[in-house]
């Protein structure tokens, strides 16, 4: 259900891996009239569990978290529960991250140095099916996006045919457990695997890796 007014009931999901950050939310937005936080989870899979049962209109999705990570829990989300929309909040003003996050299927992207007030008329914006981008980015966004290749040429070339297996793999959001799973092959061989490719494209993170994969197009 869409909203298109601010004095509308918006039901809210708070999905973060820090408790303290997790509380510190629910109790600001506790006190704004006609918003409720109706759940909260710092496990990715337990959330989409949670998220399907109660049917939120917006869900606050980290980006960054152990395990499932916010850029792979979104689709997963989208699929079980289609109708919350999905907004990333995040430490990072990275451009790239912002591209990410709305290609994987969020309303918007807050800044967690972002006001109070600016993260309750991010929610109200994405309630009402609309796009949001922090202030503090959206100038950079645009340019990123003006600038944007499209691809990145000559890294799958990098991997080899079982690397860019697992990558196709990570796309879909299995885990190492996962991957060792369908693969056939050990947990600790999967962490060697994804080690590999971290370093032949360059990417410290997890995070990092999932963005860089979803360039490579030709993967």
């Amino acid at each position: 259900m869409k909203y298109d007014a601010s004095n509308k009931h918006i039901t809210v999901f708070i999905v973060d891996d820090h408790q303290l950050f997790r509380q510190g939310l629910k109790l600001m937005l506790s006190n704004e009239p006609n918003m409720e936080v109706i759940g909260e989870c710092g496990d990715g899979r337990k959330a989409i569990q949670m998220i399907q049962k109660l049917k939120p209109d917006v869900t606050i999705l980290d980006i960054s978290m152990p395990g499932l990570g916010g850029l792979e829990l979104v689709p997963r989300i989208k699929k079980t529960t289609p109708e919350t929309e999905i907004l990333m909040v995040s430490m990072y003003d990275n451009p790239n991250y912002v591209y990410q996050a709305f290609k994987a299927g969020c309303k918007g992207y807050v800044l967690k140095s972002d006001s109070s007030d600016e993260l309750k008329r991010a929610i109200r914006i994405a309630a009402r099916g609309e796009s949001y981008i922090s202030p503090g980015i959206s100038s950079e966004f645009i340019k990123h996006m003006l600038n944007r290749a499209g691809t990145i040429e000559g890294s799958s070339s990098l991997l080899t045919s079982r690397e860019q297996e697992i990558c196709r793999l990570v796309l879909k959001g299995y885990g190492t457990q996962e991957l060792a799973e369908v693969l056939f092959i050990s947990p600790k061989t999967v962490r060697v695997h994804l080690a590999n490719i971290m370093k032949k494209l360059s990417c410290k993170s997890r995070t990092e890796l999932i963005i860089k994969l979803q360039e490579m197009q030709d993967i």
